[in-house]
């Protein structure tokens, strides 16, 4: 089974996702993720292929808690961290060798554990 790559929001990372999908690379992220990147300047067309190739977690009860929880050990707090911190735990829930490649390298490297290797772009 290929390696997961977990990514953050934004253009540039849900385009490193598809170009890393494509090399046979698990992409995964989680649904919160999603309505965080779309924007009107995506074309739908666009979006739709790119999700085709994207493996969506849901945002459960399970992964709230355990984000809040996350939050609660870091010191972080509010919106502008929860759904990095959702994201942060699906990350740590995958198999291992989880690349997680964001824009946000500081606060993402917070969130995750040591599972997760957090890479800029």
């Amino acid at each position: 089974m290929p390696r997961p790559a977990a990514h953050h929001a934004g253009p540039t990372a849900l385009g490193a996702g598809m170009v890393i999908g494509r090399s046979g690379i698990r992409v995964v992220t989680s649904s919160m993720t999603l309505i965080e990147a779309c924007h009107g300047r995506v074309r739908r067309a666009a979006w739709a292929w790119a999700m085709s190739r994207v493996v969506v977690e849901p945002v459960t009860r399970e992964v709230a808690d355990a984000a809040v929880t996350l939050l609660q050990e870091t010191g972080l707090h509010g919106h502008t961290y929860a759904i990095d911190a959702a994201l942060a735990v699906i990350a740590g829930r995958q198999r291992a060798g989880v690349v997680l490649f964001t824009s946000d390298e500081d606060d993402m490297g917070k969130l995750c554990g040591p599972g997760v290797r957090v890479v800029p772009l």
